[in-house]
């Protein structure tokens, strides 16, 4: 995928994190402004694939807008959403994210001198993803600071990856 999809899709992600830390969002709030964002990412993404429909494109590209979509609609169409459920829900996409990257580093380690952050971010992102889906109930009002952290950690790789991948191709 062009870079520029990819760096304004992590770009609006980092600003939902940073909104969310600055404006002590509650974690309904969060889950709605971040369901907006992935169906945002996955309209980029859907966009690009339709305007460069004839070239070569790595699957990933497609595994990640549909987990965009899916947990985006999910979020903003599900009629009863609680913090729980909104917990579950990023986890999900935090750790499928989190799988793409290390099945990316894994597989194309051979083509990519960038293995070792796909596999150090993939773990990481897994490891958010199980942490949120577990947190404690009772200390809820923290849980926002981790997930902003996991979206900014998600979005500096992303940017950075897209920049170095523009400087070598199809990596």
């Amino acid at each position: 995928m062009k870079s520029i999809y990819s760096i304004i899709r992590s770009s609006l992600l980092i600003i939902i994190a940073f909104a969310s830390l600055l404006l002590s969002m509650t974690i309904n709030e969060f889950g709605f402004f971040f369901g907006v964002a992935l169906l945002i990412g996955g309209a980029l993404t859907a966009i690009y694939l339709f305007i460069h429909f004839d070239e070569t494109l790595n699957e990933k590209v497609i595994m990640e807008a549909l987990i965009d979509v899916f947990a985006g609609l999910v979020l903003l169409t599900f009629p009863e959403i609680s913090q729980r459920f909104v917990l579950v829900d990023f986890a999900f996409w935090i750790a499928m994210m989190g799988i793409l990257y290390l099945s990316g580093g894994f597989f194309n380690h051979k083509k990519s001198n960038y293995f070792w952050l796909y596999v150090l971010s993939g773990l990481a992102l897994i490891i958010f993803g199980f942490i949120v889906m577990n947190y404690n109930p009772e200390t809820l009002g923290s849980v926002n600071y981790l997930m902003s952290f996991a979206v900014i950690l998600y979005g500096i790789v992303g940017i950075y990856l897209a920049v170095a991948r523009k400087k070598v191709p199809f990596q």
